[in-house]
């Protein structure tokens, strides 16, 4: 299987597509993925400036997005906050990420989580903060194969919330 992680790029359309369209009414995580993507290429530009601190609508932080590419599909999605605001410590966290139904169960999340602590660290970004709701089994497994430690426990919306942390 060729896998590699590229930034988001127009060159993915259709794929980004039919990964919008396999999620169907589920939750779409990371937060990029709730983006309008009407306009594709005014997506890329955003997703670009985001990351630069550009565009950034109130309560986001800069943040970096990354797409997870199996034999040229669009197989994930990881964002990157580059800092945590209260909120986001209290529930958020640095990372989000979300694999695509149909690629599920193949150790893609825990590859794709390995490769953004990674870039975490080179953008000194320590300790890194990762919360999951607390009934997500596999994004559990995922973050403690990637050396997450569970800190604490935090009521929000109605939900448990597992805060992971991630000692670099």
């Amino acid at each position: 299987m060729d896998i590699r992680v590229i930034p988001p790029t127009e060159a993915f359309q259709q794929c980004y597509n039919a990964y919008i369209t396999e999620l169907g009414d589920e939750e779409r995580y990371p937060m990029p993925m709730d983006l309008n993507h009407d306009d594709f290429p005014a997506l890329i530009e955003r997703l670009n400036g985001y990351s630069d601190g550009i565009g950034l609508p109130d309560g986001l932080v800069p943040n970096s997005t990354f797409w997870l590419i199996c034999n040229d599909t669009l197989a994930g999605v990881a964002n990157l906050r580059h800092y945590l605001t209260p909120a986001l410590q209290h529930a958020g966290g640095h990372i989000g990420l979300g694999i695509r139904p149909g690629y599920r169960g193949r150790g893609l999340g825990t590859l794709l989580l390995a490769y953004t602590v990674e870039k975490a660290r080179s953008m000194n970004i320590r300790p890194v903060h990762i919360h999951c709701h607390q009934h997500n089994l596999a994004s559990v497994g995922m973050i403690t194969a990637c050396g997450g430690k569970l800190h604490s426990e935090e009521d929000w919306q109605k939900q448990k919330i597992s805060r992971y942390i991630i000692n670099n």
